[in-house]
């Protein structure tokens, strides 16, 4: 996969010999490579019931290295289905709560939290290079907007959300079928905001329960593991329904009006030495006085792009304007579409050397 950290040994805070013996049962299962897992990052977008239980089987399975995006905080409810939440967490960025408990947990993973929305909390270059993306959400506007974010790079996509008594994995790669082929036109462009824990049970639609939760998680899971593993994982969608003991497969088919498969080229994409934390002036030092610095309106709005960087204060950090760790920052021409071009932000840590 694009930008792959080179291979590593298991993670020094825990010991050769632990680490072996701790997967020791998993070396028992055919086609299982345990070093794939220690070298992958997954990004998991949304981190409720559905999302702390994936997270959870992630790590524990030895995934190196999670990103945990959230914009919600720990609500009182979400301790009869979060795995990963005390009591203490009520009030804490659900995103800290669920890195702190993993960390915990399985000494030696990188755990990174989130607290902001997706087009905020996870930059474009991130999905990019993710070995995989999770998403946990719970509204179709959210998932048709980290859709268009991820095949604007070529990412492909692990989707799953749950009923009252069952739940779906939704598999889609990158060139065939996505969540928004699935969707009317209406459908896409519903706005359904993300629905917080912390607001009035107003209908039965977001009813949820810890042993489905678990049980999707579990499929979901088992379908990512598969995934890094290059094992054979048909696209399209699985259909779990505990109450009749049944799972179903159902082909996804790309919808040739669908408008959510826009890529960015990769030879428009031009890195810089800019991270979230420099400032507007730094980045637009790189920027020709005939073109126009956009940032990535945030989750919701109808236009993806609107936000002038110019317009900001100079010494405003990125970050402080909502913008993404590793965000590709779109260049453009006003009248000229054909010369529009995009600045990849540094990781924090490497930018401004």
């Amino acid at each position: 996969m694009a930008d792959r950290p080179s291979a590593r040994a298991l993670p020094d805070e825990l010991p050769q010999e632990e680490a072996v013996t701790r997967y020791r049962r998993h070396a028992e299962i055919p086609g299982w490579h345990q070093d794939a897992l220690t070298e992958a990052t997954a990004v998991v977008i949304g981190v409720g019931a559905l999302g702390t239980e994936t997270a959870r089987l992630l790590a524990q399975a030895g995934v190196g290295r999670l990103v945990l995006c959230d914009p919600d905080d720990v609500d009182e409810s979400n301790l009869s289905r979060g795995a990963l939440f005390t009591p203490a967490d009520v009030g804490r960025p659900k995103a800290e709560a669920a890195a702190a408990a993993l960390t915990a947990l399985v000494p030696g993973l990188r755990a990174e939290a989130r607290h902001a929305e997706l087009s905020a909390g996870v930059g474009l270059a991130e999905l990019r290079s993710a070995d995989l993306v999770l998403s946990c959400l719970d509204s179709i506007a959210a998932r048709v907007s980290l859709t268009r974010r991820c095949t604007l790079v070529g990412a492909g996509l692990l989707d799953a959300g749950t009923h009252p008594w069952g739940g779906e994995v939704r598999h889609y790669v990158p060139g065939g079928a996505c969540f928004g082929c699935g969707l009317t036109p209406a459908e896409r462009e519903t706005a359904d905001d993300p629905w917080s824990c912390a607001r009035p049970v107003a209908a039965a639609s977001h009813g949820a329960s810890a042993p489905v939760s678990a049980l999707t998680a579990a499929w979901l899971t088992t379908t990512a593991l598969r995934v890094l593993f290059g094992l054979p994982e048909p696209a399209g969608i699985t259909r779990v329904e505990p109450v009749s003991g049944t799972a179903y497969r159902l082909a996804a088919e790309r919808d040739p009006d669908c408008p959510l498969h826009e890529r960015i080229a990769p030879g428009s994409v031009s890195r810089t030495p800019v991270a979230a934390g420099g400032r507007v002036g730094e980045l637009l030092a790189l920027v020709a006085a005939d073109e126009i610095a956009l940032g990535w309106n945030p989750f919701g709005t109808p236009l993806p792009t609107t936000i002038r960087l110019r317009d900001a204060a100079p010494d405003a950090t990125l970050a402080s304007l909502r913008v993404a760790p590793r965000e590709l920052i779109p260049v453009v021409v006003p009248g000229d579409p054909a010369r529009t071009r995009y600045l990849e932000l540094a990781a924090e840590g490497e930018g401004n050397r």
